[in-house]
């Protein structure tokens, strides 16, 4: 049974979602309590795995589960690899997703369409758990593309109306641009090594010539840094999270754009290490201004969407400066970043479900209309403030020991001062975080705003289940670290 787990996770919230889509109209309101039936087996899946390989996972070990896939003429195996890497990532992204499914039933409860969004939803998560647990490259491509057509179709169609399509069009181009030069990267591996095996690749990627080592490095970083949102290729982010329905918006910004940074970690830092230690200096430099540009910008919003998809930039460039520092796997900037997937997201997925709330309850997103809304909304306003401080690094919160490891790791590679930098843009995330909170939940309650009463449990439930997630891996952080403490 255990053998087949990794393929009943991935595939059955895609197959059920067409599925709940072709019979949608007949079963009516219930598709969403359906749906989100299906997101959570994902997760009950995968947390079925845990018992059984923990004790493996944590001395190092790579779990291999191939099926025959293509023999002529070339032979590739459909496999999942499963290792204290790619576990923890493709857990949170599954349990995010499925909150995310949760949260739509009240959110999304009077929208046009509901077959045709969960279908989408469950897609997605199809999507971006096969691209974690994908054991090859090939493989790894097809569910990459798959996370952007389900998404595309989540922003254009459910998202804001007199935007939506545009920004849904722009966010195509991006990530497919982005997609195409990945792919470009992956059949240069192939050309010179034989292989698409995530497996074998790390013992024959000698076999790529030197001169053609950087051409496809900097190919595959082009496609991993679009999906992060680094700058300069960021543009796409700040719009669709905009636009997109918050729960969309947290599946995007809590789960979607870790896909990026894990590609790093799995095939940029397991086959290219010794091209990351000689741009080590440029990607820490990109983790920076990422860094500064994400919190500076932030800081300049007054639409709580656009700030969150901003600070999301920002944190995304904290993960890229811990990746970028490490030359190995074992460096402990890349542990801090793997601990800062996690954690950015839990705390984006809870902030953007808290800004969902907030609109929900109120009809506005707008900073300046709002005001005092702890007295009205006391729940949503506790689990804000809680996810706003784990991401500005306050102890004892999750997002403290990460971003201490990823600076710790930065020190310990001798890049003292580029380190330094980054810890003081730590300041600019406390800074914008910190008027968020003020602006939204303190002050006046604005006359308008005077009837305004906390969201329904529905939407505070995965909003709750979030916060605990955060103060629990604040506490016990070896909840985690315990399982990627042999990387």
């Amino acid at each position: 049974m255990l053998y087949h787990i990794p393929l009943l996770a991935t595939l059955l919230p895609a197959i059920l979602g067409i599925i709940l889509y072709l019979v949608g109209k007949r079963i009516g309101k219930k598709v969403r309590w359906i749906a989100t039936i299906i997101a959570f087996l994902s997760v009950l899946l995968i947390l079925l795995m845990v018992p059984e390989l923990f004790g493996r996972l944590r001395h190092g070990e790579q779990i291999y589960f191939p099926y025959e896939w293509m023999t002529s003429p070339i032979e590739v195996k459909f496999g999942f690899l499963i290792d204290n890497i790619s576990l923890p990532i493709g857990l949170i992204i599954a349990l995010v997703s499925a909150f995310s499914c949760l949260y739509s039933t009240k959110y999304m409860k009077n929208e046009n369409g509901q077959a045709g969004y969960y279908a989408n939803l469950l897609l997605f998560t199809s999507g971006m758990v096969g691209v974690i647990f994908s054991s090859n490259l090939l493989q790894f491509y097809l569910f990459w593309e798959l996370m952007l057509i389900p998404s595309y179709f989540l922003i254009a169609f459910w998202g804001t109306p007199k935007r939506a399509l545009t920004i849904g069009f722009k966010y195509f181009i991006f990530t497919h641009v982005g997609a195409v030069c990945m792919l470009l990267g992956i059949l240069s591996i192939y050309a010179f090594t034989g292989t698409f095996s995530l497996v074998v690749l790390p013992e024959v990627c000698s076999n790529i010539p030197s001169n053609m080592m950087m051409f496809i490095f900097v190919l595959l970083l082009i496609g991993f840094c679009v999906k992060m949102a680094i700058f300069p290729l960021h543009s796409w982010l700040p719009d669709a999270h905009a636009e997109a329905p918050a729960p969309v918006s947290a599946m995007l910004s809590g789960a979607m754009i870790k896909c990026g940074a894990y590609a790093m970690i799995r095939i940029s830092l397991s086959l290219f290490s010794s091209t990351m230690l000689q741009t080590s200096d440029y990607l820490a430099i990109i983790g920076i201004v990422t860094i500064f540009y994400g919190g500076l910008m932030a800081l300049a919003q007054t639409d709580i969407k656009r700030l969150l998809a901003y600070s999301s930039i920002s944190q995304m460039g904290y993960i890229f400066f811990g990746i970028g520092v490490s030359s190995q796997l074992g460096g402990l900037g890349v542990t801090g970043g793997l601990f800062h997937i996690v954690n950015h997201a839990i705390c984006k997925a809870l902030l953007f479900m808290c800004a969902g709330a907030i609109l929900h309850q109120t009809g506005t997103r707008d900073i300046r209309k709002l005001g005092g809304l702890a007295g009205k909304m006391p729940v949503t306003a506790v689990s804000c403030l809680i996810g706003a401080l784990s991401l500005a690094g306050t102890p004892p919160l999750s997002g403290f020991w990460s971003e201490w490891m990823i600076f710790e790791g930065g020190i310990a590679s001798l890049k003292v001062l580029l380190t330094l930098i980054a810890i003081v843009s730590s300041v600019i995330t406390a800074g914008y975080y910190l008027w968020f909170i003020w602006r939204v939940f303190f002050g006046e309650v604005p006359e308008d705003l005077e009837n305004v009463k906390e969201a329904s449990w529905l939407l505070l439930i995965p909003i709750v289940a979030l916060t605990a997630a955060t103060v629990m891996l604040g506490i016990w952080p070896d909840l985690l670290l315990g399982l990627t403490s042999s990387l």
